[in-house]
């Protein structure tokens, strides 16, 4: 009788086992890439060099024109809050795109951005803004990667002068929320005025239109 007990109770924890196995999520730590989610990065840059006219809104805010929202997204959740943020503030999206286009495969996108941190390196852009005179207000979108911003946005702040301009950032991340990011930018541009960024967990950016719009308010821009 104890044989048969003991025989059912090691195929029950064995099926217990392939369960918790089975519902197992990559994990996301400080030891590898903080991705904007837990799908496989995509790439979404282009080849070639071009100067782009930001895309505005239909807001009528937008004719101001001195609001931009410049964003760096390799799986598509940064671009999401960014549209968000335009459709609150009426500003001009741009989309930050590099000459090399980053791999498909999610281990050789890690293995990349943590040898570009290494060398401190600026990866070539493929998109640049026309004028970047026109914006007093620039918010400024990264997935967290290494417990930073991509090397692609150290080489986009570095191309334009944002001297007496208000740079606001806002990250999607895997756990590391904006990391060391705000003191990069902070080094990277000494003549802006940074304001407290948005850190929005990969996993729930598709509803996180409540804390963009009381994360705008509480930035008393208007």
């Amino acid at each position: 009788m104890k044989r048969i007990l003991s025989a059912v109770l090691m195929l029950t924890l064995a099926f217990s086992l392939a369960a918790c196995s089975n519902n197992t999520q990559p994990e996301e730590t400080p030891n590898s890439t903080q991705s904007e989610g837990n799908t496989s990065p995509s790439s979404e840059s282009t080849s070639g060099s071009e100067t782009v006219e930001p895309d505005s809104t239909d807001d009528p805010a937008s004719s101001e024109g001195n609001v931009l929202i410049a964003y760096f997204s390799k799986t598509g959740n940064t671009e999401t809050i960014a549209n968000m943020i335009a459709g609150q503030t009426g500003g001009e999206l741009f989309k930050v795109e590099t000459v090399t286009p980053y791999p498909e495969d999610y281990d050789e996108t890690v293995d990349i951005a943590r040898e570009e941190q290494d060398n401190d390196a600026r990866p070539e852009l493929s998109t640049h803004v026309d004028d970047m005179s026109q914006y007093d207000i620039i918010y400024l979108g990264y997935p967290n990667w290494w417990g930073t911003m991509p090397q692609a946005m150290f080489t986009f702040l570095e191309e334009y002068d944002f001297s007496g301009k208000t740079i606001v950032p806002f990250c999607t991340h895997g756990g590391s929320a904006l990391g060391r990011s705000e003191g990069d930018i902070a080094t990277l541009v000494p003549g802006a005025t940074l304001l407290d960024g948005l850190a929005v967990s990969g996993s729930r950016v598709d509803d996180a239109q409540a804390d963009v719009e009381e994360w705008l308010n509480s930035l008393e821009l208007e």
